[in-house]
């Protein structure tokens, strides 16, 4: 019989009536009593724990919700690891005080383990990871029940405190255990993994993520343990692997996040590494699918990158700058990998290093500023992966450093080309310049003018004010005051108006006087024909804005420093390739062409110890000994010279005695200027070259050699030399090697057809003073034997040339070696004057074609037997001969470079050939040895005897 509505619920009441009523009888009775436990316990779940367990959650629910973010693929995704930061540290607090207040107040009660379980998990996720294992060491000694739990926890707070030792101590104990059910295992055997990744063993944290995830306890962890094991298998380069793992978390049906990273990591491995054309495929449909729709800019820079492994490059970079100048998708978390991606284009396929630099750095730019912005939600502490790239940042220094080093030559360049300008065509730069700079201004001027009328139409339509009230407040004096002065649109207006009128008149008083005079000036000059498109200039230039070229250089001395500093920036731009960028043809190209161009310059041996080291990393060892053999016989005085003779293993030069012998050396320079100072030329003219002949390692070598000159000029100033051309003094025996070349051997035979020819005077050495050997004296009255004389005593063979081309070449890093090459650039041919007809004549044979660059002359009597030699190349062109002319002038300064005309099909041709050989296996083995600075192309010639050369 059933009870109807009201008497079903009298039992209980009752009964929960009579429960309370004992809880308040049992509540004085001892809590050591089995009802007294169990009200204790009562009290304290509902009144501490249960609070505590509730604000725990809320703390967890907030990094739930913190997990949701993005994935960061450029670190390896932790499995337990705590977040980097917490997103709600008040919640843990909270339960941490409340499972304390358990601890205090219930010590008997059976949730004590569950507070301090609790009060552990607080602080692990607050980061308080010593505090966190202290509380799980309590429990595991306490309860038997939470042991496995509390030893999972203790291991995870280990390992993110990176105590590797003592987690793998805790791991392995608990591994060891035989009744270990598989889901403790699984979870332990992940957490190793995460261990593993943390100290990089890779293959280690492959096994054990391979071994705990054969039984993984929930979905959630297995879509991260499969995540985390592609991440490990990409970094062992096994990207089948990688592919297999990225795949199979979709099986797990993880959260969105995790799901399409996964399977953005998967499409990116096949297509970088296995199938492209499966991965498009695919690719494909993830573009289709409109949950995909906010990330369509992260699918396209996929689709490029796939793209540019496929080596259709301007595709992949018609995609990049599609995304970064013309697409609308969000693209902040691509934007710097897009940058990476086209330096790698610019860097290793277009070969533009330019470009190269201003997308890595500003991809490292937005790299660094994307790491900083986001909260990641892995720990800090993680590696990261190959996706990361972590070279962004040397990268854009080292391209960096490129465009700064490219950039400053270029400018130098161009200082140096508008230097060389001659003054009428620099004044013609310098106006078009002001030119341009006005036509700037003006539509600078003009779109200030734009804007400010677009500015004064949106105020008017904002007052919407009358056109009465307008005037009246303009008549009046209002706010655009009288004229409407106040008003920039209106005196833009007027001013051009007034222009279109009456023109651009100076504002400069009588302008109408001068303007009438220049009418008239006009009307002549176009009565005779005359242009008169300058006056017009000239009119308007006054009006032009002044710009700064005082950076051209426009002296010698300048130019001089100028080239220095390129020079200089040069050879640092080839380490740059080489050092830095591991470009080493690229360097090689930098390196020559300080050796050709710059080859006085201070910096010049080491381009040759650079360059040999450029072809020895690219395998021509040949070459890098011929370069360094090179280097030993031009320079050998310098410092980097005596540092490749100890490499190569010959001892060092014994050095001298510095103070002695430099005490002994200014001693002997003091005493030359003292005879010069009175008056006793030839004493200190001798004084001076012994001075540095027997001290050349001295700096007062140098010293003595410019005084040489100094005194030399003093003496043909006071008219005290008969012979302007000649040193009065002989030269001292250490010195007459270098500073007098040996008298050629000459075929007495062939003299008689020469001796026309060689006698032509060569106008800049008669000034500067001529080699003995550039001339001979014959008798005509014995043509069967011709004897051979020089013109001058070997004594007095030495010229101010010589003398400052060989201080420039001993000590070109001296202070005297500026000033002497200053003197050498001053030398110029003076002007020609009448000679006698013969030597008219004779000059008019060695005469050049018109338009070719003038040779200087020879400084040894013409061969007239076939010799051997090297051709560096045959023209029909003159300017391109004085081109490469000018490049080889310091190439082998001991050899003789020609010029030789030829006609060929009836046009002039020309041969540039370099050196003398007896044979033809000695031209082969010189260019064998002078390859790394000789054009391509260079062969050996078979020169004839035909007739005269210019030698330059």
């Amino acid at each position: 019989m059933r009870r109807s509505g009201p008497d079903r619920w009298f039992i209980p009441v009752h009964l929960l009536l009579g429960l309370l009523l004992a809880g308040s009888v049992l509540a004085g009775c001892s809590s050591s009593s089995f009802l007294g436990r169990q009200f204790d316990n009562f009290r304290a779940y509902y009144n501490t724990f249960y609070n505590a367990r509730k604000s725990f959650d809320e703390g967890v629910r907030g990094l739930r919700a913190q997990q949701e973010q993005p994935i960061d693929l450029t670190t390896y995704l932790t499995l337990f690891g705590p977040p980097t930061r917490t997103a709600n540290a008040a919640a843990f607090n909270k339960a941490i005080e409340k499972s304390a207040e358990v601890v205090r107040r219930h010590p008997g009660s059976k949730w004590v383990d569950d507070a301090l379980m609790l009060i552990g998990q607080s602080y692990f996720y607050l980061g308080n990871y010593a505090g966190a294992a202290q509380k799980f060491r309590e429990v595991i000694a306490l309860s038997r029940e939470k042991e496995l739990e509390a030893r999972f926890w203790l291991a995870r707070s280990l390992v993110a405190a990176r105590s590797f030792d003592d987690a793998q101590t805790v791991l392995q104990e608990t591994l060891a255990r035989e009744e270990l059910s598989s889901d403790w295992r699984s979870r332990f055997l992940l957490l190793q993994a995460d261990l593993y990744v943390q100290q990089e063993r890779w293959e280690e944290a492959r096994q054990a993520l391979e071994a705990g995830l054969q039984r993984v306890p929930d979905r959630s962890l297995g879509a991260k343990g499969y995540f985390l094991l592609g991440q490990v298998c990409e970094t062992l380069q096994d990207y089948a692997c990688a592919y297999t793992a990225f795949d199979r978390v979709r099986r797990y049906r993880p959260d969105y996040e995790l799901a399409y990273a996964a399977e953005w990591q998967a499409v990116r491995i096949q297509g970088l590494h296995l199938d492209p054309e499966a991965a498009l495929e695919r690719l494909r449909r993830m573009e289709r699918d409109d949950k995909h729709f906010a990330r369509r800019a992260e699918l396209t820079y996929l689709r490029a990158r796939i793209y540019q492994a496929m080596g259709a490059v301007e595709e992949a970079r018609t995609l990049y700058h599609q995304l970064l100048y013309e697409s609308d998708a969000d693209i902040n978390r691509v934007r710097g990998r897009i940058h990476y991606a086209l330096g790698e284009l610019y860097r290793d396929i277009f070969q533009d290093y330019l470009a190269a630099a201003a997308h890595f750095d500003t991809a490292a730019t937005a790299l660094g500023g994307n790491r900083r912005a986001p909260a990641r939600t892995e720990s800090a502490s993680a590696p990261p992966t190959p996706l990361a790239l972590s070279d962004v940042q040397e990268q854009a220094r080292v391209f960096g450093q490129f465009a700064r080093v490219r950039q400053e030559i270029h400018r130098l360049d161009s200082l140096l080309y508008l230097g060389s300008l001659d003054n009428e065509a620099f004044a013609a730069f310098v106006l078009e310049l002001r030119r341009r700079r006005a036509r700037e201004l003006e539509a600078q001027r003009r779109r200030a003018g734009e804007r400010a009328a677009e500015q004064r139409f949106l105020q008017s339509r904002l007052e919407q004010p009358t056109r009465s009230a307008e005037t009246a407040a303009a008549t009046a004096g209002g706010d655009a005051g009288f004229l409407f002065h106040r008003d920039p649109v209106r005196v833009q207006e007027n001013r051009t108006r007034f222009f279109e009128r009456w023109g651009r008149r100076p504002l400069a008083p009588n302008w109408r006087r001068r303007a009438a005079i220049q009418s008239t000036t006009v009307a002549e000059r176009a009565v005779n024909g005359e242009t008169l498109g300058f006056m017009e200039g000239e009119s308007l230039e006054e009006e032009l804005p002044p710009v700064d070229v005082s950076d051209v250089p426009r002296d010698s001395v300048r130019q001089a420093q100028m080239r220095a500093e390129r020079a200089r920036l040069r050879y640092e731009l080839g380490n740059v390739l080489f050092l830095s960028m591991q470009r080493p043809d690229s360097a090689a190209y930098w390196y020559r062409l300080v050796i050709l161009e710059d080859a006085d310059q201070p910096v010049a041996p080491r381009a040759y110890y650079a360059l040999a080291e450029v072809q020895r990393a690219l395998g021509d060892t040949a070459a890098a000994s011929a370069l360094l053999k090179t280097l030993l016989e031009r320079y050998p005085d310098t410092p980097l010279a005596s540092r490749v003779r100890v490499l190569q293993g010959a001892a060092p030069p014994p050095q001298p005695t510095v103070p002695d012998t430099l005490a002994r050396a200014e001693a002997a320079y003091a005493e030359a200027i003292g005879a010069w100072r009175q008056g006793s030329y030839q004493e200190a003219l001798r004084h001076l070259l012994e001075t540095a002949a027997h001290y050349p390692e001295t700096p007062v070598a140098p010293r003595a050699l410019l005084a040489v000159g100094y005194v030399w000029r003093d003496m043909l100033d006071r008219g005290l030399l008969a012979d302007s051309t000649r040193l009065p003094v002989a030269v001292p025996a250490p010195l007459r090697s270098a500073l007098i070349p040996e008298p050629p051997v000459v075929d007495t035979a062939a003299v008689a057809d020469t001796s026309r020819t060689l006698s032509a005077p060569d106008t800049l050495q008669a000034i500067a003073g001529a080699a003995p050997s550039d001339s001979v004296q014959v008798d005509p009255s014995r043509p069967d034997t011709l004897e051979v004389v020089s013109a001058a005593r070997p004594d007095t063979a030495l010229t101010l040339v010589r003398l400052y081309t060989y201080l420039t070449e001993r000590y070109p890093q001296a202070p005297e070696a500026r000033l002497a090459r200053e003197v050498l650039a001053a030398l110029k041919p003076p002007p020609s004057r009448e000679a006698p007809d013969s030597a008219k004549a004779d000059a008019a044979r060695v005469r050049p074609p018109r338009g070719r660059p003038e040779p200087e002359r020879l400084r040894e009597p013409e061969s007239v037997r076939a010799v051997w030699t090297i051709l560096l190349l045959e023209t029909d062109n003159d300017q391109e001969v004085g081109q490469v002319l000018q490049q080889y002038r310091q190439l082998a300064p001991g050899q003789v470079i020609d010029v030789r005309p030829y006609r060929a099909e009836g046009r002039l041709h020309y041969r540039l050939i370099l050196g003398r050989y007896r044979s033809e296996e000695e031209a082969r083995a010189a260019i064998q040895q002078l390859h790394p600075v000789l054009q391509g192309g260079a062969r050996p010639l078979l020169l004839e005897p035909t007739g005269p050369e210019n030698r330059n």
